[in-house]
């Protein structure tokens, strides 16, 4: 998470920004934003004049009191692309309402604007900053203030550190600061990395990068658990969960494990068998390009590898499951293994379940259709019957 703060003289322009004016022709579907709360505002959306009437209720409090610079206050709250499947309205609002209270943004009249623009969930807290009695609102000024609690909030509800760290230039920052952001993104770059899918390689590359990465661990010798991870930059230090979730160790090691499973399984499933020229060594099919002198499309490599009887010239062909090679037949293997009708040993399920969707008049036309064409393979007959009879006709299943 990560707030940013600005302010302003226009709470009528902010408010245009925050409920995208250009957009009021626009369904509500198709809106990017969304007001989730408000407090002593007016709000009687898309009737005529109802920003004008919002902007003067925020405003109020203003009026009793000698002028202040940018009394109109905007802080917007990002959160991680990582953190979308928890961010719905209620609990975006528990989190806004919790910085604002911190923030000192209390007593005063407010709205806050949820944005469907980006792919990062985040949104907009719009506020007088002079409140109902009067007084100035001064901590929002405080960006110190801001940062601390926004990593206080981060922490405490299990949040992704905001990708927004990713985008500053550690040149303008100073200190324990610039250091942060520095193993922010030098961790990112290098956990971006797919091929990386060890601690040691992880390590290793922090380590060009001049950060250094090391366990923290408690019990004894060979009771030894791994407790926190600490990352170093010149004299500065943090705990992972200040640089991220993403880098302490349960979700780092867990990362880890699935790269090295899935780089196994995509060995597995490309990698020829040297026994068996017909599979992987996942026992998963290896199309034939060629039959003779006929090439053999991309399409029916496709069909073949799912367990379809392909057509090539006179030829029809099928992987056999059993003996894990194909098997070749002058004649319609589907029929000849009783595929050509549901349910006999050889159908292919998607061919079950295309029959089994059929309406019971249905079901007897496909009956005579597909004994009437012996030399169509069931995906040919499928294909050809949902044709010439199925566009209006009730399907319970699709291919």
């Amino acid at each position: 998470m990560i707030g940013k703060i600005s302010h302003g003289n226009s709470f009528g322009g902010c408010l245009d920004y925050l409920t995208r004016v250009k957009q009021d022709k626009l369904p509500l579907d198709k809106r990017v934003w969304s007001i989730i709360d408000s407090d002593g505002v007016r709000l009687e959306i898309d009737t005529k004049g109802w920003r004008k009437m919002a902007a003067e209720d925020i405003k109020r409090p203003t009026l009793t009191r000698n002028k202040i610079k940018d009394p109109c206050g905007h802080i917007s709250l990002g959160f991680s692309p990582e953190d979308a499947p928890r961010m719905t309205d209620d609990f975006m609002l528990e989190i806004a309402h919790e910085y604002m209270k911190k923030m000192g943004i209390t007593d005063t009249p407010f709205v806050i604007v949820r944005h469907t623009d980006k792919k990062h969930p985040h949104c907009h807290i719009m506020f007088s900053r002079v409140d109902y009695n009067g007084k100035i609102i001064k901590p929002v000024t405080n960006f110190h203030r801001n940062r601390a609690i926004c990593a206080d909030i981060t922490e405490r509800h299990n949040l992704t550190m905001g990708n927004d760290s990713l985008n500053l230039d550690p040149e303008k920052l100073r200190g324990s600061e610039r250091s942060r952001v520095e193993i922010i993104q030098a961790a990112t770059e290098v956990l971006n990395d797919k091929s990386i899918n060890e601690w040691k390689q992880f390590r290793d590359a922090l380590a060009q990068r001049g950060i250094e990465a090391y366990g923290i661990f408690s019990g004894e010798d060979d009771d030894k658990k791994l407790k926190s991870i600490i990352y170093k930059k010149g004299r500065h230090s943090f705990v992972a969960s200040k640089i991220g979730k993403r880098f302490t160790q349960t979700p780092l090691f867990r990362e880890f494990r699935n790269r090295r499973e899935a780089a196994t399984r995509q060995h597995m499933a490309t990698t020829p068998d040297p026994n068996n020229q017909w599979i992987h060594l996942d026992g998963s099919p290896i199309p034939p390009t060629v039959f003779g002198d006929i090439k053999i499309t991309p399409e029916q490599q496709r069909l073949y590898v799912k367990g379809y009887t392909i057509r090539v010239g006179d030829a029809y062909i099928r992987f056999n499951p059993q003996t894990k090679q194909p098997d070749v037949s002058r004649h319609n293997l589907d029929i000849l293994s009783g595929g050509g009708m549901p349910f006999a040993p050889g159908a292919h399920p998607e061919y079950e379940a295309f029959y089994n969707g059929l309406s019971g008049f249905d079901k007897e036309a496909f009956k005579r259709f597909r004994r009437s064409h012996p030399t169509l393979t069931n995906q040919e007959a499928m294909s050809m019957f949902k044709m010439n009879n199925g566009q209006s006709q009730r399907m319970g299943h699709h291919l």
